[in-house]
């Protein structure tokens, strides 16, 4: 009996240094930003890397934000929660993580041009969910996306966590082989980041939601 394919939530990633933090951009390989030639594409926000006062603020929103959780931390503590402030691994590469924040790095007609616009958060209908699929009766690779019943908005949700009937869609596959490696990328929140590097020499950066899902997705496909 063939077994159930893996799937886990998967979106482009997003910068975490200040300079960056929450943006992405979309590159060539002489780093000429690409999204306005993606075809099919809605537009999204506009990448820019902040300045001085703009890392500022985000240092400064990053510890009030911080003295705000604090003791909703250390109430989960003493209830032996998990629940604790995301921890970021050493940086890695700063021109790609401090200067720049390329999740996708691709020539013209190469793979990583193909992923699906639905991958970018800023884009997709924020109850859209999308998943990499693992399968691997057929070797394939796919992206795919539902609707969740969550309530809220983009920035704040709760409730939810099934699928609306009928949503489901699969948005891309591609043969394991056309992969030839996945990296888990230690300066990211809880290393919940990996690139997936293509057999043309483009690759992407993705996210899913915990270090354990990064690593499995990594195994897979390596």
């Amino acid at each position: 009996m063939d077994e159930e394919p893996e799937r886990y939530r998967v979106e482009f990633a997003s910068g975490t240094a200040a300079s960056v933090e929450k943006r992405r951009s979309f590159r060539d390989h002489e780093r000429n930003d690409i999204e306005s030639s993606l075809r099919g594409w809605p537009p999204g926000q506009t990448f820019a890397v902040r300045g001085f006062f703009g890392k500022l603020g985000r240092h400064v929103h990053a510890v009030v934000a911080g003295i705000l959780m604090l003791p909703l931390y250390v109430i989960a503590s003493a209830l032996g929660s998990p629940a604790s402030p995301d921890k970021r691994g050493k940086l890695e590469d700063r021109m790609n993580e401090v200067d720049d924040f390329p999740v996708m790095w691709a020539g013209v007609g190469e793979t990583a041009r193909t992923l699906p616009w639905q991958l970018d958060p800023s884009r997709r209908p924020w109850r859209m969910v999308t998943e990499i699929e693992l399968d691997k009766s057929d070797d394939l690779v796919r992206i795919t996306s539902y609707e969740d019943t969550a309530r809220g908005n983009r920035f704040v949700e709760w409730g939810g966590g099934k699928k609306v009937p009928g949503s489901e869609a699969v948005l891309w596959s591609l043969p394991r082989k056309e992969i030839v490696g996945a990296k888990i990328k230690r300066f990211s929140m809880a290393e919940s980041d990996f690139t997936i590097s293509f057999r043309d020499g483009s690759w992407a950066r993705l996210t899913t939601t915990s270090s354990d899902g990064a690593l499995r997705i990594a195994a897979f496909l390596c």
